[in-house]
């Protein structure tokens, strides 16, 4: 449920929550007090009243009004979403560019070295594709699929880090293609681009000894592959969705147990597992490619189609550090792709680089307090929950774990051993690391884990927040609790109007389909039968209002498809408002003054997520 998908629709959807908030909170401003005589005043600085068109009545058009200015201007200037992304860029090439960490001077060093005389590294890389190069049969295919698994490679499938229902962390086996970052949204409408990307990978053989009609050979059944990985990258895309795993089981009747348990046994399956016959964790989709690989030594043609395709996964990973073949690769890009391998690693660097002081997390994890809290109070007020259902409810919101910003200790087992001097093998080791500490989170306990399984899961630079059923658990990246969007150097209200992210993570855990899972994660009904008829039934005055909205003329909102967010949206506002008027309390606001912060809140939050989107109905289909 984070908040990096479908931006014009998300857009557009804050907007009609903002105005019924203000439509509802109006009426509670002017039951406030009428004393005029101020007690505290808001001096620090409140830029977004410049973007309000007065001529718009704020009941009529809300994001017009809040925004006006902003839409009328012939440079419109960038969104808090730009703003953010340039600043992680800056962070990200500062860190690799100053960080004294031993692992960081290394591949400094060794760039450097690369970008002069890349000789090794070339050497390197064309020992593993000739190594491919001599697979001929079923077992030599399985061979060289151990050991390039063992060096960290992805040939066919990866292993990711996911919460298991009751907060048991598995390791889900995912499409292992290695193009997808950079052609799989435009390959989801278009092959073509799929094909042209594998081919032009390919035709980096050439600089390698392969002769024209071997790379073309290869490029035809990397494409074949590759196709089927972007097939069940898709349905990974779903997974990550609806987070609700898939137990792929043996089959009873298979041509050759032996070697699809070796698959298996290759991706980390324990005996157990095998015993019982339920072997692993995975996306749909994955299946029919594992037992395709299983059954390789049915048919010689299935042998060369993989082989050919490893060969193409390997140029695809370990093009980008030999720059005497790929005439792209600079020293930045170079160490970019060097560090992606190891997330865990590249979320502690950049933390320590960025500086902790620049990431709000004890104010942030206050205010999710406060949020906890009021959330509890109100459960506690509803007129139409029974008791029973209550207590389901505090419980849950009780367990529920903050993961904010970083983890306060970091683990030193998960550091990289470097050894060597070529930048490849460096390379190769980061790899090692990452798949070794995959490995090791597995069919843990997630909250144990902790930090080891979110920052191995998520990125740093990512602007972004999420929460998961199945451990019952809100994560906060530090992209989104500091400048210029978390900005303590402006008027509270807008670092308020911030937090209805949080509360709207917080309230993903009671939506219409976190509501589903219980404190421990798992999915259970701890609802009275009563009381959720009455859910559904207020679910439906939802669906029904928002059925009424007009995206775009002539293009309806579905307020079944959006449900959860909308929830999601609508409550979290209610909370982070809520904590704000308890702020304005406390500091002593009255009257037009405090009806004035209210105002600013809300003025806050459309400026949050102001953004310039090209009006296409063919992406908005899609969701």
């Amino acid at each position: 449920a984070g908040h990096d998908k479908n931006a014009t629709m998300k857009k557009i959807l804050m907007t009609c929550v903002a105005v019924l908030c203000c439509l509802i909170t109006m009426p509670m401003l002017t039951s406030c007090s009428n004393e005029d005589n101020p007690i505290v005043t808001d001096d620090k600085p409140f830029p977004f009243d410049q973007e309000i068109d007065k001529s718009v009545r704020p009941g009529d058009d809300f994001y017009k009004y809040a925004l006006g200015q902003w839409l009328n201007s012939s440079d419109l200037a960038p969104s808090t979403t730009m703003q953010i992304q340039n600043e992680m860029k800056l962070v990200l090439n500062n860190m690799l560019n100053t960080s004294t960490d031993p692992v960081m001077v290394t591949l400094r060093s060794q760039v450097d070295q690369t970008l002069n005389d890349d000789s090794k590294n070339k050497a390197l890389l064309s020992e593993r594709l000739q190594m491919l190069e001599q697979v001929t049969t079923a077992d030599q295919l399985y061979t060289a699929f151990i050991e390039l698994h063992a060096l960290g490679y992805s040939p066919l499938f990866r292993l990711i880090p996911w919460g298991d229902e009751g907060r048991k962390s598995i390791n889900i086996i995912a499409s292992g293609t290695m193009t997808r970052e950079v052609t799989s949204f435009a390959a989801r409408k278009d092959k073509e681009s799929l094909d042209s990307a594998v081919t032009a990978y390919c035709s980096h053989l050439d600089a390698l000894g392969f002769s024209q009609e071997r790379i073309a050979q290869i490029t035809e059944n990397a494409i074949k592959i590759e196709n089927i990985e972007m097939q069940a990258f898709e349905y990974a895309l779903e997974l990550a969705r609806h987070p609700q795993p898939i137990t792929v089981t043996r089959r009873a009747s298979s041509g050759d147990e032996q070697k699809e348990e070796a698959v298996f046994k290759m991706m980390g399956a324990t005996d157990q597992e095998l015993k019982e016959q339920v072997l692993f964790t995975s996306s749909i989709g994955i299946d029919s490619l594992i037992l395709d690989f299983a059954d390789a030594a049915q048919s010689p043609s299935n042998v060369e189609a993989f082989r050919d395709y490893m060969i193409y996964n390997v140029l695809a990973q370990d093009l980008p550090f030999v720059p005497s073949i790929n005439k792209q690769a600079d020293r930045m890009n170079m160490l970019k792709s060097a560090l992606q391998y190891n997330k865990y690693y590249k979320y502690r660097l950049l933390t320590e680089s960025y500086g902790k002081d620049n990431i709000c997390k004890q104010q942030c994890q206050d205010i999710m307090e406060q949020m906890r809290k009021n959330f509890i109070r109100r459960v506690d007020n509803l007129d139409w929950m029974s008791a029973s259902t209550k207590v389901e409810a505090r419980k849950k919101a009780e367990a529920m774990k903050f993961y904010i910003g970083y983890p306060d200790q970091w683990n030193d087992k998960l550091t990289p051993k470097i050894e060597g001097d070529v930048l490849l093998a460096t390379v190769t080791q980061l790899r090692q690391n990452a798949v070794q500490t995959i490995s090791s989170i597995r069919g843990r306990n997630a909250d144990v884990l902790g930090w080891d399984l979110w920052a191995s899961m998520a990125q740093f630079t990512t602007d972004n927040a999420f929460y998961l059923s199945t451990a019952n658990s809100l994560v906060i990246l530090p992209a989104w609790i500091c400048k210029p969007r978390f900005n303590n150097d402006l008027s509270e209200a807008a670092v308020y109007a911030v937090t209805t992210t949080f509360g709207h993570e917080f309230c993903h855990g009671f939506d219409a389909g976190g509501a589903k899972y219980d404190e421990n994660g798992y999915y259970r009904d701890w609802w009275a039968p009563v009381d959720q008829a009455a859910f559904q039934a207020k679910q439906q005055i939802m669906i029904d209002l928002y059925n009424q909205l007009e995206v775009y003329p002539g293009l309806m909102a579905d307020g079944q498809k959006t449900l959860k967010e909308n929830m999601a949206d609508y409550g979290g506002q209610e909370l982070a408002l809520e904590c704000y008027k308890q702020r304005l309390t406390e500091q002593g606001f009255k009257g037009t003054q405090f009806d004035e912060q209210i105002k600013k809140f809300f003025l806050s939050y459309a400026h949050l997520w102001k953004g310039e989107n090209e009006r296409d109905n063919s992406q908005l289909e899609y969701y």
